[in-house]
């Protein structure tokens, strides 16, 4: 009996309920193909900003078949010129597409209906509101934040904004302590 109480808590849980499936929701990394991100990123340590880029093209070569093809910009000093990032690495071993979006949070926001004011608790360990609809990179979408619980309070732990059309956001910003320590926005998207 306790594991079918369980097993309805879950399902209770994970099933979006029913003015959830009326509205738009994002669903990330859903690529069309043939198309092409372009983001303007920045790390913030302490009054030091480091900015990058990072491009994104990914080109649909059949009905199963893609290639992927991306690339990073980074201003370094000629003494800090490495392995690391001739690799490819951003600000360190995490890949810039992990600055853009924790695929972690995938389960979670793809169930949050995108309209202003709508929020979805996390279990009691944080919240996802969504704001107002802004324009970054040419393109619309809506500004979504996560907060989460220390010591019962909410504080404000990633902000992102989605176009419904695109599998990736259009902005991200992550934060520590109160303050901004990545942003990662869209320069421009084509699609051919």
């Amino acid at each position: 009996m306790k594991l079918f109480a369980f097993a309805a808590v879950l399902v209770a849980c994970f099933a979006p309920s029913a003015s959830a499936q009326d509205g738009t929701k994002w669903k990330p990394y859903q690529f069309k193909g043939n198309e092409r991100y372009e983001y303007k990123m920045l790390i913030i340590e302490g009054d030091e900003k480091k900015e990058s880029g990072y491009i994104l093209d990914l080109r649909k070569k059949g009905a199963e078949d893609w290639e992927i093809t991306s690339s990073n910009r980074n201003g370094v000093k000629a003494a800090q010129i490495g392995a690391e990032h001739l690799f490819g690495n951003v600000g360190g071993a995490l890949s810039p597409i992990m600055f853009l979006m924790n695929p972690l949070y995938g389960a979670f926001i793809e169930q949050v209906e995108l309209k202003e004011g709508e929020k979805m608790s996390l279990f009691g360990a944080g919240v996802i509101k969504v704001g107002a609809k802004e324009k970054i990179g040419g393109r619309e979408g809506w500004n979504c934040k996560l907060y989460t619980k220390m010591e019962d309070k909410d504080v404000l732990t990633w902000e992102w904004t989605v176009d419904p059309e695109l599998g990736l956001p259009i902005k991200s910003i992550t934060y520590a302590d109160g303050k901004e320590k990545t942003r990662c926005e869209l320069v421009s998207y084509k699609k051919d």
